[in-house]
């Protein structure tokens, strides 16, 4: 079959390129031909003024650089530019058998309609000659709250798709509750793709590091949390890596650095969590990953984000007790092992149901 993917690939963001990715590599696994569609915002297209566009620039040269490279090395083949709604008639030439829409947080209610209006719900895709397909899209918390006019378009929309599933536990209640629809409760889309494929498709070299080290990738990080995750490196007995670089370190030099950080290359991220000998995190994705390289690791839930992503996650593995505050005493958690070995059955039985969809949905 011809595929074509809607997920935010263009985002600077290791989870979004990295679901997309692993998405796009599955599915060409399994014999089809896949496209991601290029949809972007217009935002990132229009920049009318001078500084804006100078200011682009700069961030495409230093927080986007190693993002756009791995869009080019791992991201295609592409459609098309999609910039604006005009646009989409050009992916008809493209007769694409199904188009999925992807993961991450596309149908969270204050995020969906932001920049495409309700393109993620597949609005473009004609039902009668395309099958339309949801994997794994997540609303990012346990609840729905937008206008009853929104609602009803949504639900008009879903009730068009050919198969519907969703990444957390939660989502398969607000599809059935709703919009008064099936879903299916699936992994997220890196699951897809076992510990081995990244390290061949990426190219990660393993056990590279003489000392033991532990990897630490934080959101909106500040000194408190700096604080903290030090003291678990020194309670652990290893060294902390940070996975964000520092790369101004304070140096006037580099004070452009301090407003446009230069972040590591995606298979840069990937070697830190590979290697680590634990993890600690309050990223969905760094979570995952810890998972998927079967890490040792704690995460710190992130409210702002989303809490319910991680508690589902979570749930599916039995590792409730790894989720944390910042303020609990994480000591003792930290030298409690996670025991992958019964966990590995858990892991096979969630990525066969998740392959299962995927076949049955494509027919």
């Amino acid at each position: 079959m011809k595929i074509g993917i809607l997920t935010p690939h263009y985002a600077w963001n290791y989870g979004a390129v990295l679901q997309a990715f692993a998405l796009k590599t599955y599915l060409q696994h399994i014999g089809h031909e896949v496209f991601i569609i290029n949809r972007r915002p217009c935002s990132l297209a229009a920049v009318p003024s001078i500084a804006g566009r100078l200011s682009r620039k700069l961030q495409e040269h230093t927080q986007g650089k190693n993002f756009i490279h791995n869009e080019i090395s791992y991201l295609q083949p592409e459609t098309v530019p999609i910039i604006y709604d005009t646009d989409l008639s050009k992916l008809e030439a493209y007769k694409f058998d199904a188009v999925v829409v992807g993961s991450d947080q596309v149908w969270r209610d204050d995020y969906a309609f932001n920049s495409f209006g309700y393109n993620e719900f597949l609005d473009f895709v004609d039902s009668s000659n395309t099958r339309k397909i949801a994997y794994a899209p997540s609303f990012g918390k346990d609840s729905w709250h937008q206008p009853e006019d929104v609602r009803r378009q949504v639900e008009m929309l879903l009730h068009n798709f050919h198969a519907i599933s969703v990444r957390e536990a939660s989502g398969v209640n607000i599809c059935k509750d709703v919009f008064h629809v099936k879903a299916t409760h699936v992994l997220d889309p890196t699951f897809l793709l076992e510990r081995n494929d990244y390290i061949s498709l990426y190219e990660l070299p393993v056990n590279h590091f003489h000392h033991n080290f532990m990897a630490s990738y934080i959101l909106d990080g500040n000194a408190s949390k700096r604080k903290k995750i030090k003291t678990i490196a020194q309670g652990l007995n290893l060294v902390q890596r940070d996975i964000i670089l520092d790369t101004y370190s304070g140096r006037l030099s580099n004070l452009l650095h301090r407003f446009y950080p230069i972040y590591p290359s995606v298979k840069t991220w990937l070697f830190n969590i590979a290697n680590a000998d634990f993890v600690v995190t309050n990223s969905f994705h760094g979570m995952a990953f810890s998972i998927i390289f079967r890490k040792q690791f704690i995460v710190f839930g992130n409210v702002a984000r989303g809490m319910e992503r991680f508690r589902s996650m979570l749930q599916m593995f039995g590792l409730e007790n790894r989720l944390l505050n910042w303020d609990d005493d994480v000591i003792r958690l930290s030298h409690t092992p996670i025991d992958y070995a019964k966990i590995e059955p858990l892991i096979s039985e969630w990525q066969q149901r998740s392959f299962n969809f995927i076949r049955q949905a494509l027919g």
